[in-house]
């Protein structure tokens, strides 16, 4: 088959040492496929009263997304080093070309970063 759907949802929970960065590898792209990915979503934990700095997509070389926040939650309470902080949505459609062996890589920057789940939606297709 030339088209195969795929997607990947992953999590990393800093929340008993937050950071200045947060982020997750998407899991690699096949031998032998390219992936194009359609659409990256998710959510991160920032510190309450922090601002998110920047929200980006990579593959690692040479293709780089940014990606909108939509809103932040009420204040909610993780404990830990993370304390009170507040869920910031976001999400866009994208279009990435990645090759075989590659990730995608979903980062979050804000002075105060806890945790991070995303998604990540695209199809597979032989080069």
């Amino acid at each position: 088959m030339g088209i195969q759907p795929w997607s990947s949802v992953k999590y990393q929970d800093n929340s008993a040492a937050p950071s200045t960065r947060v982020s997750v590898v998407m899991d690699p792209v096949p031998a032998g496929k390219l992936l194009i990915v359609e659409h990256l979503s998710g959510y991160a934990a920032i510190g309450q009263n922090d601002t998110v700095d920047e929200i980006w997509a990579s593959d690692g070389n040479t293709q780089q997304a940014q990606l909108p926040v939509h809103f932040a939650s009420r204040p909610l309470n993780y404990g830990g080093g993370l304390g009170v902080a507040r869920r910031h949505q976001f999400g866009s459609p994208v279009r990435m070309y990645v090759s075989g062996g590659a990730a995608v890589t979903v980062n979050v920057d804000a002075n105060t970063a806890g945790f991070i789940l995303a998604k990540a939606v695209g199809r597979l297709v032989d080069p």
